[in-house]
């Protein structure tokens, strides 16, 4: 298998993040409708602040050294999903359509999840089918199935905790 390698993202980093974000948001598209503005380019909210707070990092993902995805993860001291004290979040996470389906996704969110210790949440919209298989999968290998999984009123939760 070609060689995953995951980089902490710096604010010289935010134009490809903005960029790699409209292939992530066009992908949903297909199930939440939402339409581009009149320059012809999603709305970019959710990648506002991530260089600049303790408690946001950013990841960019490569595959023998081509630029295959990205994850933001949110260091919380409480949960927006649960109400939870203390938690990581996987706020943002998206590989590339030319790398998805071939073990990247599950090796960078498992390399992710070894990178820091504690309790977990995994947020996916009810209408992301597709993810939510997907992060039942991963998560359920990764944890030997000790997860738990909640609804919300937007979508569904995996909690667990890898201490």
């Amino acid at each position: 298998m070609p060689n995953l390698e995951i980089r902490h993202a710096t604010y010289e980093d935010e134009t490809t993040f903005r960029n790699l974000g409209q292939f992530y948001i066009y992908e949903y598209t297909a199930f939440m409708g939402w339409d581009v503005t009149y320059a012809g380019r999603f709305n970019e909210d959710d990648f506002d602040g991530i260089f600049s707070g303790d408690e946001r990092k950013p990841f960019l993902f490569f595959v023998d050294g081509k630029l295959a995805g990205f994850a933001i993860i949110d260091l919380l001291e409480k949960s927006h999903i649960t109400g939870a004290p203390n938690v990581i979040e996987l706020a943002e996470f998206f590989i590339l359509a030319a790398y998805q389906r071939k073990g990247y996704g599950e090796q960078a969110a498992t390399r992710l999840f070894d990178m820091f210790r504690g309790d977990w949440e995994v947020f996916q919209l009810q209408k992301n089918v597709r993810a939510q298989t997907f992060w039942r999968k991963v998560i359920g290998k990764y944890t030997k199935g000790k997860y738990q999984e909640q609804p919300t009123s937007r979508g569904i939760v995996q909690t667990f905790n890898n201490q």
